[in-house]
C-alpha cells in the first residue's frame, strides 16, 4: 500500500504518467482494433502485432537512456529526467510484452493445448519470446526502490544486465516468426534504430574501457574501438537473415 508522502509525491513523479498513459493506451488500442476489425482471429492478430511493438518500443527507450547520457552528458535537465523516467518505461514493456503473450497465447493459438500443432521453429520462436518476457517481468519486479535497497545497487545493476540477453531473444523471437518483417520497409525501419543504438552502446562501453585501461586512453584509441564494436555488432545484425531462417519465408517459399 502508498504512504501519504508517495501519494503526495506522485503528481511530479514522471513514471506515475508513464505508467498511466500505457494503461490508457492499452485499452485505446484494444478498443480500437476490436473496433476496426470484425473478424475475430484478424483481430487477435493485430491486437498482437501493436502490443508487441509498442512493447519492443518501451524497451528501445529504456536501453538507449544509458548510452546516450555517456554521449551527451548526464547533467542536462532532460536527459535526468529521462533516466530517472527509465524504471517506468521497462515497467511499461513488460506490461505490453504480458499483454502480447496473452493475446498470442489465448486469443491465437487457443490456450496451451494449442502449442501442440505449432510446427517445430515456431515453439523456438516462442520459447524465445518467453524466456524475454520472463526476463522483463525480473525487471519490472525489481524496479521499485524498496527493492533496489533491499538487494543494494550493486547486485540490481547486475541483474538488470539480463535486460541485454532478453533483447537479443526478442530479437530472435520476431526474426523467426517472420511475419511482421516480412516487407523491407519493415526490416529497414528496424535496422537503422537497432544500428544507431549499436553506435550508442559501442561508444559507451569503448569509452569505459578507455577510463578502465590507460593503454586505451588516448581519444583515438577509443574512436577506434567504438567503430570496431559497432560494425560488429551491426554485422551480426545484418547477417542474421542468412543465419537464422524464418518461419514466414520458408513456409512463404
Amino acid at each position: 500500500m502508498l504512504s501519504p508522502e508517495t501519494v503526495r509525491n506522485l503528481p511530479r513523479n514522471n513514471r506515475f504518467y508513464i505508467l498511466v498513459f500505457s494503461l490508457l493506451l492499452s485499452l485505446f488500442t484494444l478498443c480500437l482494433l476490436r473496433a476496426c476489425i470484425p473478424s475475430d482471429q484478424l483481430f487477435y492478430i493485430r491486437t498482437e502485432q501493436v502490443y508487441g511493438f509498442i512493447a519492443a518500443a518501451f524497451l528501445y527507450v529504456a536501453l538507449i537512456v544509458s548510452p546516450l547520457k555517456k554521449v551527451v552528458g548526464g547533467q542536462r535537465h532532460w536527459i535526468k529526467n529521462l533516466e530517472f523516467a527509465r524504471r517506468g518505461i521497462g515497467v511499461s514493456a513488460a506490461y505490453f510484452a504480458l499483454l502480447h503473450t496473452g493475446v498470442a497465447l489465448w486469443g491465437q493459438t487457443g490456450g496451451l493445448g494449442g502449442l501442440a500443432l505449432l510446427p517445430n521453429r515456431f515453439v523456438w520462436a516462442l520459447l524465445f519470446g518467453v524466456v524475454a518476457l520472463v526476463v522483463l517481468l525480473l525487471m519490472a519486479a525489481t524496479s521499485f526502490d524498496r527493492v533496489v535497497r533491499f538487494m543494494t545497487f550493486r547486485k540490481w545493476k547486475w541483474l538488470h544486465r539480463f535486460v541485454y540477453l532478453g533483447s537479443v531473444l526478442i530479437i530472435l523471437h520476431v526474426w523467426m516468426i517472420g511475419t511482421h518483417v516480412a516487407y523491407d520497409w519493415v526490416r529497414v525501419a528496424t535496422f537503422v534504430p537497432l544500428c544507431i543504438l549499436f553506435a550508442l552502446e559501442a561508444w559507451s562501453i569503448a569509452s569505459k574501457l578507455g577510463t578502465r585501461y590507460e593503454d586505451l586512453r588516448p581519444k583515438e584509441y577509443v574512436v577506434t574501438l567504438a567503430l570496431c564494436i559497432w560494425v560488429a555488432l551491426s554485422t551480426l545484425l545484418f547477417v542474421l537473415p542468412g543465419i537464422v531462417q524464418n518461419y514466414h519465408s520458408e513456409h512463404h517459399e
